[in-house]
């Protein structure tokens, strides 16, 4: 009786995670109780890559137990078993990591000779040939009022050269919602597929700062990076008595493994005036608004984009002489990564630049558990929105 107990009590247990058990967590300050966004969420046991969105919510669905790593900039690493998670949304507090202040490294190189060594080692390191299974969001507002939206699972072959990279893209599912007037309108025109990823891989978000004329332009400073003792922060900011549109960097590297760890760049708003016009695909403008970030990740054997996040805004002036306010949110989130060669036939790659000109392919609820990037109920509710407009 005993054996047929125990026998029962084993398939009952495999039948449970036979089927895939979902998992709601909300990450908060320990000391404020304030959600944090933007933590690196990793299950140790399969690699899949998620972010907590505003409301420091994460999803996941998962075929059986494992560990989660829960990581971000501010906060001690943590680390969890999805079977402890059984509630219906399961609260995790995470305690800050700022008790040891910042210093300023000297050094005998500038920090702009510094940061050249960084890109070129980060290139090389980069894992390629590799297949990154990414989920891409973009949202966009004109004049202040959401117009159109799109989001997708999509697969980017990454090849060639460190500094030469070449991307071939497979779309999984995707959605566009946004029809004004009965047309779409041609300013939603977002961030080109084609060059994000390469831009991304290729560092080209730095080639501005690492040209030797930016040494009369720009202040470099190196600091410790007060949560990982492994870690340097580099600062980049224009000098004030310099005028001109430039932007502020902060770069988080490793600086026993010479690689990059994280890229923000924004610009201060005093500096907006000083930028005549902007391509944004087919759109001129003047900008008002620019910010961007970038994550890596490395595990020991892999070193790949982990996730970004982009925000512009400009003004521009449509064919009725208007003038228009543009501003376009755009989010990429690395869910999982694989080495192994993968066939696919080229007449299927991707060749837009946009998700914009693809017909809704909605073959689960994707967004859901399978972005690594949870809308919140305010997206939702703008999602929903534009939809009902269809």
């Amino acid at each position: 009786m005993k054996k047929l107990l125990l026998v029962f009590m084993f398939f009952m247990h495999l039948g449970v995670f036979s089927q895939n058990v979902e998992i709601v967590v909300a990450l908060k300050d320990y000391e404020t109780n304030l959600p944090i966004e933007d933590a690196s969420i990793t299950v140790l046991n399969t690699n899949q890559g998620l972010v907590s969105n505003k409301d420091g919510i994460f999803k996941i669905s998962l075929d059986k137990p494992s560990k989660i790593q829960i990581s971000h900039a501010s906060y001690k690493t943590i680390v969890v078993n999805s079977a402890s998670l059984k509630l219906k949304e399961n609260i995790i507090y995470m305690d800050r990591n700022t008790k040891t202040l910042e210093e300023v490294i000297i050094t005998t190189k500038h920090p702009q000779e510094i940061l050249k060594k960084l890109i070129e080692n980060s290139s090389d390191k980069l894992t390629i040939p590799v297949n990154l299974k990414v989920y891409v969001r973009e949202f966009f507002k004109k004049n202040d009022k959401y117009t159109s939206f799109n989001d997708g699972l999509l697969n980017f072959y990454i090849q060639g050269r460190p500094t030469n990279v070449k991307t071939d893209i497979l779309v999984e599912q995707n959605r566009f919602y946004g029809l004004i007037n009965d047309e779409i309108d041609e300013s939603t025109l977002g961030y080109n597929l084609n060059d994000i990823i390469g831009n991304y891989y290729e560092f080209k978000y730095l080639e501005k700062v690492v040209e030797a004329y930016s040494k009369k332009k720009y202040d470099y400073e190196i600091k410790t990076f007060p949560n990982n003792q492994d870690y340097y922060i580099m600062n980049i900011r224009p000098l004030p008595n310099i005028e001109g549109y430039f932007p502020d960097f902060y770069i988080v590297y490793d600086y026993k493994k010479s690689i990059i760890i994280e890229i923000n760049s924004s610009v201060l708003t005093e500096r907006y005036e000083f930028k005549g016009v902007t391509d944004f695909l087919v759109i001129k403008g003047k900008i008002f608004n620019s910010v961007f970030n970038a994550t890596y990740k490395y595990d020991g054997n892999k070193y790949y984009l982990a996730s970004s996040k982009e925000e512009i805004g400009f003004k521009t002036t449509n064919k009725k002489k208007e003038e228009e306010r543009i501003e376009v949110k755009n989010y990429l989130v690395t869910t999982n990564f694989s080495t192994k060669p993968v066939p696919y036939d080229k007449s299927d790659v991707y060749k837009e630049k946009s998700l914009f000109n693809k017909r809704n392919t909605i073959l689960t609820n994707y967004w859901e558990f399978d972005s690594g990037l949870t809308p919140t109920e305010e997206e939702k509710q703008i999602i929903e929105s534009l939809a009902s407009k269809l």
